[in-house]
């Protein structure tokens, strides 16, 4: 578990560094091959091996401890971005009951698995491939998008945010990043025009928090 944990902290790194110093990096042929052949292989294993890891959802769920204390209406349509195998949509539907659920992924082995959870759980989930540097939806379709331990896209996941809306950045093991990097992202959020930005280390990992300006959450 030890070694897992590692691998997520050097993961989570490289993910967050990339974010922070140039974002036109997603989406690239090159990133596309490797993030499909990757966690193409890692799938059949990740529910297992990664998710398990203690603290893995912690960040997301201080996030949106955070978010639901706020003065807005709950979300009634969510995004998570590089979904993976569910684990976090799944946070999502658990938290906002009757709320609308969409996710995201580049890898088709991964989103099956993803599929196969949501109807399990009779999440309400539609699923799309697709990557983080440019998600095919229209601009401010959700109330609330997440991305978890995967490349942030900053621009995207604002301009997928309805106004009023929230972007969470979640990494499980990414809490002791430089601060370079933290101060770059918050940053962006900030050049974004996005308001109430915040970012918080629990326990390993870390989250960003940001509110999109405009109307209220659309309800």
């Amino acid at each position: 578990m030890r070694a897992t944990w590692l691998s997520s902290f050097i993961t989570d790194t490289i993910y967050l560094a990339v974010g922070a110093w140039s974002s036109r990096l997603v989406g690239s042929p090159l990133q596309r091959a490797i993030a499909r052949s990757r966690y193409g292989a890692l799938a059949a294993s990740y529910d297992a091996d990664v998710i398990p890891q203690e603290g893995y959802l912690a960040p997301i769920e201080a996030a949106l401890d955070r978010l639901s204390a706020a003065p807005t209406e709950a979300p009634t349509d969510v995004l998570d971005v590089s979904t993976g195998t569910g684990a976090v949509v799944g946070v999502l539907m658990r938290r906002f009951p009757g709320c609308r659920g969409a996710a995201v992924d580049l890898s088709p082995v991964m989103l099956a698995r993803a599929a196969r959870h949501a109807r399990e759980g009779d999440w309400s989930v539609r699923f799309a491939a697709g990557d983080a540097g440019r998600l095919p939806f229209r601009a401010g379709s959700f109330d609330l998008v997440t991305v978890q331990n995967a490349f942030p896209v900053p621009a995207e996941l604002v301009r997928v945010a309805r106004p009023g809306g929230w972007v969470v950045l979640s990494y499980s093991a990414g809490g002791s990043v430089l601060p370079w990097i933290v101060r770059s992202l918050t940053g962006q959020l900030r050049a974004l025009g996005c308001q109430e930005v915040e970012t918080r280390q629990v326990g390993s990992g870390r989250y960003f928090l940001a509110r999109r300006p405009g109307g209220t959450v659309h309800v």
